[in-house]
């Protein structure tokens, strides 16, 4: 089955394009998945009032991942309007194809969202086949194993939250102290009633993070929203972005402090003391012992693969375009899984215990994952090298024209996969 994916270029773009122009450029299979050695398509198209365009030359330049450069192609619209490319790849990997105009500018668009993109287009090739770049730490759950330990006396510290209780729900604020002297903070809530309840935990993707409870408090279930900071969490948007900007003004990307060191980085103290809060929830009378699910996207697509498999009680996960995946992906030409941690210090030393690729080979429970072709932030090839280590029940959702994003499709079924996996 062919589709076509149309690219409507609106207003003076970068490329110089003129406003009433149209860019069509496509990967021509639905879904552009292959064998290594076969051909993917690509077709470009450019129109102008809806008459093909006679002239005009623009160069793709194929790549994988985005990393490794694997070779380029001119296009000569005086040749031919639509044009066809075709390329392939040796080695398991997603192929990036990019456009751009005559000068060598990238050709750009404005998406959905108003913000201006690179125009792109992508293949995966023998994506089952993709595997880890580093290897397991020989020590690696002892690693975290320890982490819990020395936590394992904490309190779990909880305050009710009036502002966000409900007829049928109480909400309370939790805390609790982690490694490195640092404090975890969030947002419990839990139904009134005897139960018992099913759980679902949640944490932010990358930024200021939640200010309040997740969405599915209202549904007689146990929710967890944690964030990853270590300042306290607000109980409004605007106060929680504005303690991130204090937090993080100056400095570089926060999940780059610590690197270089395992028992330092940044993530460490977030996961321990995530775990000793889902600890706390499988010990309440109120929880069900049979349902808990986690999910997230991005950042929190990370924690949940990194979270199901460090703690047992975890019985389904839901990651869309998971960050923290196979970081050593550059050693084989593949882009490392965001948040690109292989030009800080010493990325062989800590990165291999925060990679959800060590972690995956421990989730035996349900997976609902989704891989973006186009994602430049998390890669499709260190999302693969993950999802071919889970060995539970496991389905993948391929966007093959969607980049880092949360898209309609992988909502819906992330949704009623969650509802599910909840007992619903």
């Amino acid at each position: 089955m062919k589709k076509s994916f149309f690219i409507l270029l609106t207003g003076v773009l970068a490329a110089g394009l003129a406003a009433a122009e149209v860019i069509t450029f496509e990967a021509l299979d639905a879904m552009p998945v292959y064998k290594c050695g076969e051909k993917a398509e690509f077709q470009l198209s450019v129109t102008e009032n809806g008459t093909a365009v006679k002239q005009g030359k623009y160069t793709i330049v194929f790549s994988m991942d985005s990393n490794r450069k694997l070779g380029r192609q001119t296009v000569d619209l005086a040749k031919g309007n639509p044009a066809k490319v075709s390329f392939t790849m040796r080695d398991p990997g997603f192929l990036l194809a990019q456009l751009f105009n005559e000068k060598g500018r990238p050709v750009l668009m404005k998406n959905a969202k108003g913000k201006t993109v690179p125009v792109l287009a992508g293949a995966g090739f023998d994506p089952e086949k993709i595997r880890m770049g580093y290897g397991m730490p020989e020590d690696f759950m002892k690693f975290w194993e320890d982490g819990r330990k020395m936590i394992a006396a904490n309190p779990v510290k909880l305050e009710k939250v009036e502002k966000y209780s409900k007829k049928n729900y109480t909400t309370w604020y939790v805390t609790v102290d982690s490694l490195n002297n640092e404090t975890l903070t969030g947002y419990l809530t839990i139904p009134a009633g005897k139960g018992p309840f099913p759980a679902y935990i949640t944490v932010p993707g990358a930024g200021p993070g939640v200010s309040g409870p997740a969405h599915l408090a209202h549904k007689n279930i146990i929710t967890l929203a944690m964030n990853v900071h270590k300042f306290p969490t607000a109980d409004n948007a605007a106060e929680q972005k504005a303690r991130y900007t204090a937090a993080t003004k100056g400095r570089p990307p926060y999940a780059t402090w610590g690197a270089g060191n395992r028992d330092t980085y940044f993530f460490r103290s977030v996961y321990v003391g995530i775990d000793r809060v889902i600890n706390y929830i499988a010990a309440m009378p109120e929880w069900d012992k049979k349902h808990m699910v986690i999910d997230g996207s991005s950042q929190g697509g990370g924690a949940a693969l990194l979270l199901a498999g460090y703690n047992r009680n975890i019985t389904a996960l839901a990651a869309n375009v998971p960050s923290l995946c196979d970081h050593g992906g550059f050693l084989l030409g593949r882009s490392s899984g965001g948040p690109r941690l292989s030009k800080t210090k010493d990325p062989a030393a800590y990165t291999p215990y925060f990679d959800a690729g060590n972690f995956a080979g421990y989730i035996r429970v349900p997976a609902l994952v989704s891989c973006g072709f186009l994602d430049r932030t998390c890669s499709p090839s260190s999302i693969y090298a993950v999802y071919n280590q889970l060995r539970g029940e496991k389905r993948m959702i391929c966007l093959p024209r969607e980049g880092h994003t949360v898209s309609k499709k992988f909502a819906k079924a992330r949704d009623k996969f969650i509802l599910e996996q909840l007992g619903f």
